[in-house]
C-alpha cells in the first residue's frame, strides 16, 4: 500500500451514507468509489476485516470537517463544559461571576452530549482526564448525575437542580483541592477538618454569589451524607437525605475513585462498581446503586480491558448483557499498537474480557474519533 494511504476503521463507515473518499485494498487496487452507499453492517464488517485504505490527506480533511461540525459531536460540548467551569473558577477568585449563568450554560452542554451519545460521554470521563482536577471532577460528576438522574426519571427541574449542585459542590475548597491531591501519607487533622467543612463552606459561598434556591443548597450541603449516618457534616441517615444528594454522593465518589490523583490508589471502574454493590444499604441507597450499575454496566465505556487473546482494548458501547459490551482492540497481544482499532465481539470465547487494566500502565495509542466516528469528533 502506498505510504500516503491509511487504513480506516469501522467508525469511519456508516450504513446508508455515501463514502467520502475512494477506497482501496492493501495492494492499492480501487475497491469502492467515492459516493458508494454501504448497505448493511455485515458488509461493513467484511470490508473492514479485509482492509480498507484511503488517502491520508483526504481522511484528515474529513476528520477536521467533523471536528468543526460541533452539532454532531458529543465530545465538543463536554470540552466546552470543562472550559466554562475553568473560566468560572478563575472568575470566582476575582469575585466577579454570575454563577447561575455559568452553571446553566454547562448544563445545556452536558445534556446535549448525553443526547448525542451517552457511551461517548461516559468514555470521555475516563479517557480525557486532562486539566485541573478540581474543576474537571465537578463536570465529570455532573455528567454522570445527568445520566443516572435520567435513568431514575427525575423531573426536569429536579435534574437541573442536581446538575447545578454537582457543578458547585466543592466551591468551598476549589483553591486547595488540587494541592490536596499531591499530599502523600496521612492527612493532618487540620486538613481533615477543612475537608469535612467544605459542604457548608460551599453553601455559604453560593449564598454570597446570590444563589437562594433551597433545593440546590440542600444538595450541596448533603452530598457527603451516608445512609448509615456516618457521613458529614450533619451525620444524617437515609430517610433524612434527599434523593438528589444520594445520587450526587455516589457520582462524586465513583468519579474520584477512577481518577489518578497523586499517589492515591486508582480503582478500576469495575472495582469501583463492585464497591458500590457492597456498600448498598450501608453507605449507598440500594435504589441509587442499582441505577448506577444499570447506567454504567459492569465495564463502563472508556474502560481499558485485556481480552482472552491477550489484546488490550477499550470498551466502546454498553450491552444488555453487562459482561459482554462492545470492545475495540487497540494494542496487540505482544504489546504493539494495532494499525487501527478493531471491534471485537466479547461474547466470543477468544475475545471475551479477561480483566480490566490500569490505563496508567499503557500509553494511549488511540484517539476517540477513529473508534466512535463523527460523534466523537474533537476527542
Amino acid at each position: 500500500m502506498p505510504v500516503d494511504h491509511q487504513r480506516i476503521a469501522e467508525a469511519h463507515l456508516a450504513v446508508g451514507e455515501p463514502l467520502q473518499w475512494d477506497v482501496h485494498d492493501a495492494q492499492g487496487h480501487l475497491l469502492l468509489r467515492k459516493g458508494y452507499v454501504l448497505e448493511n453492517e455485515t458488509q461493513i464488517e467484511r470490508l473492514v476485516d479485509s482492509g480498507l485504505y484511503v488517502k491520508r490527506d483526504e481522511l484528515a480533511a474529513t476528520e477536521k470537517a467533523a471536528s468543526e461540525g460541533a452539532a454532531t459531536s458529543a465530545v465538543i460540548p463536554l470540552l466546552e463544559a470543562r472550559e466554562i467551569e475553568d473560566q468560572a473558577a478563575a472568575a470566582l477568585k476575582q469575585g466577579d461571576i454570575d454563577i447561575a449563568a455559568s452553571v446553566a450554560s454547562i448544563i445545556v452542554r452536558l445534556r446535549k452530549a448525553c443526547e448525542i451519545n451517552a457511551d461517548i460521554a461516559l468514555a470521555f470521563i475516563q479517557l480525557r482526564q486532562r486539566g485541573a482536577y478540581a474543576t474537571r471532577h465537578q463536570v465529570d460528576t455532573a455528567l454522570l448525575c445527568c445520566l443516572v438522574g435520567a435513568s431514575m426519571k427525575l423531573a426536569e427541574r429536579d435534574l437541573d437542580t442536581l446538575l447545578s449542585a454537582a457543578l458547585t459542590m466543592n466551591l468551598g475548597m476549589l483553591e486547595v483541592q488540587d494541592k490536596l491531591n499531591t499530599i502523600t501519607g496521612e492527612l493532618a487533622p487540620a486538613v481533615k477538618q477543612a475537608i469535612r467543612a467544605h459542604p457548608q463552606k460551599s453553601v455559604d459561598k453560593l449564598r454570597q454569589l446570590g444563589i437562594s434556591d433551597s433545593d440546590w443548597l440542600e444538595l450541596v450541603l448533603q452530598h457527603h451524607e451516608s445512609e448509615d449516618g456516618s457521613g458529614y457534616p450533619a451525620g444524617l441517615t437515609g430517610e433524612h437525605i434527599s434523593l438528589g444528594a444520594k445520587i450526587l454522593n455516589v457520582a462524586d465518589r465513583y468519579c474520584a475513585r477512577i481518577t489518578p490523583r497523586g499517589d492515591r490508589p486508582l480503582a478500576l471502574p469495575s472495582v469501583a462498581l463492585r464497591d458500590l454493590l457492597l456498600e448498598r444499604g450501608r453507605l449507598v441507597s440500594p435504589e441509587v446503586a442499582a441505577h448506577f450499575i444499570k447506567v454504567l454496566g459492569v465495564y463502563p465505556p472508556g474502560t481499558m480491558v485485556r481480552l482472552m487473546n491477550g489484546e488490550i482494548g477499550v470498551v466502546t458501547k454498553r450491552a444488555q448483557q453487562g459482561a459482554t459490551p462492545w470492545v475495540h482492540a487497540v494494542i496487540g497481544p505482544f504489546g504493539a499498537d494495532l494499525e487501527f482499532p478493531i471491534r471485537r465481539k466479547t461474547s466470543d470465547e477468544l475475545h471475551a474480557i479477561k480483566e480490566g487494566v490500569d490505563t496508567r500502565k499503557y500509553r494511549m495509542p488511540f484517539r476517540m474519533y477513529p473508534i466512535w466516528g463523527k460523534e466523537a469528533a474533537g476527542g
